[in-house]
C-alpha cells in the first residue's frame, strides 16, 4: 500500500509508537491524510481578506504601463522583517505589503536606498509615489518603448 516509502520509515514509527503495529494502513490514515488535507487546504485556500496588497494590479503602480510583466515588490523588505518587528516600526500584518512593478520600476526602487532605508521611509506606494524622483523617473520609463504592445 505505501510501497513508495522504506520500510524503515514504518518501522521507525511503529518503534517510536507513533504508529499501531498491527494496522499497515496508519501510516496513511495517522500521517499522510492529515499532512497532505493541511496542505490542500493552504494551498486552495483564498487570501486573507484584511491583506489588500494581495490583489494584483493590472499595470506597473510607478510607470502605469499595462503592457509589460509585472513583478511583486515587498514594501518592507524580506531581509528586514526581523528588525521591523523588533525596533517596532511596523504591526506583523504590515511586513507582507507588496506593489506591483515592473522590472525597470522595481530596479529604481531598490536604488533609492538600503533595504533598512525602504523598510522604514518608503514603506508605502503612496508614500513612493510622492517623491519627485520616482515621479520624474514614472513618467520617463513610461514613454520607454522596450516591446511592441
Amino acid at each position: 500500500m505505501v510501497s513508495f516509502l522504506p520500510t524503515t520509515t514504518t518501522d521507525s514509527l511503529t518503534a517510536y509508537g507513533l504508529l499501531p503495529a498491527d494496522d499497515p494502513s496508519a501510516l496513511i490514515k495517522t500521517f499522510l491524510n492529515p499532512l497532505i488535507s493541511t496542505y490542500i487546504s493552504a494551498v486552495t485556500a483564498p487570501p486573507p481578506s484584511f491583506l489588500p496588497t494581495t490583489v494584483r494590479a493590472d499595470a506597473c503602480e510607478i510607470c502605469e504601463r499595462d503592457w509589460i510583466p509585472l513583478t511583486y515588490h515587498h514594501l518592507i523588505p524580506r531581509s528586514v522583517h526581523a528588525k521591523v518587528l523588533k525596533r517596532g516600526w511596523h504591526e506583523e500584518w504590515t511586513l507582507n505589503s507588496v506593489a506591483w512593478l515592473c522590472r525597470a520600476c522595481h530596479s529604481f526602487v531598490h536604488g533609492i536606498g538600503s533595504n533598512e532605508e525602504l523598510a522604514r521611509e518608503w514603506f508605502t506606494i503612496d508614500l513612493l509615489r510622492e517623491r519627485e524622483d520616482v515621479q520624474k523617473w514614472g513618467m520617463w520609463v513610461g514613454k520607454v518603448r522596450w516591446k511592441a504592445r
